[in-house]
């Protein structure tokens, strides 16, 4: 069965990182392909903003995910092994990170969903549903601080929300694992 997920109020926990739950409405439509409609508060101008609004940059394989629901919003859970933390800290060499949606679905406007045994560079901070009260899951930062290793590992690809003209679509991987991608 087709559902049409328009989230009414904007995701904001879950697209923008702020510390709010998201709300929404479901509506039943046509049989086929279930779609997530959402909008970010903003697009990010550099990968300093980015940085400013993270607690931490990491490389991270994917090595499992699991589908939930936050209040009625479909979210996918993807347990993920840091291999490295370029900038800031994390409290585990896993992370569960949270994104709207799962891959069976049409996503507009928001980042691609964390594929299993994939590797990413991610900036992330803690999911809150009240400010100071960390769930022990983790967010992308504004769900546009994902980039994904290419199949040759020669480069890291931006695999975030919407296309942001100011952050670059890509990394050359030496310069990710030697942390000058940031300059």
């Amino acid at each position: 069965m087709l559902k049409k997920l328009a989230l009414v109020v904007v995701a904001a926990a879950l697209l923008a990182g702020c510390g709010s739950a998201p709300g929404g409405e479901i509506a039943a439509q046509p049989e086929g392909q279930t779609e997530l409609s959402a909008s970010r508060v903003k697009d990010y101008t550099s990968l300093a903003e980015l940085r400013a609004e993270s607690t931490a940059i990491i490389r991270a394989t994917v090595e499992s995910s699991t589908r939930d629901k936050l209040k009625d919003l479909p979210v996918t859970i993807s347990k993920v092994r840091v291999r490295e933390v370029l900038w800031g800290k994390v409290p585990s060499d896993v992370l569960a990170v949270q994104q709207a949606g799962d891959e069976t679905m049409q996503l507009h406007d928001t980042g691609e969903i964390l594929a299993k045994d994939r590797e990413y560079l991610l900036f992330v901070k803690p999911f809150e549903l009240k400010p100071g009260e960390h769930t022990g899951r983790w967010l992308i930062t504004g769900d546009q601080g994902t980039f994904a290793r290419s199949n040759d590992g020669s480069t890291f690809q931006f695999a975030g929300a919407g296309s942001p003209p100011e952050l670059p679509r890509t990394f050359r991987a030496t310069a990710v694992e030697s942390g000058t991608f940031l300059n």
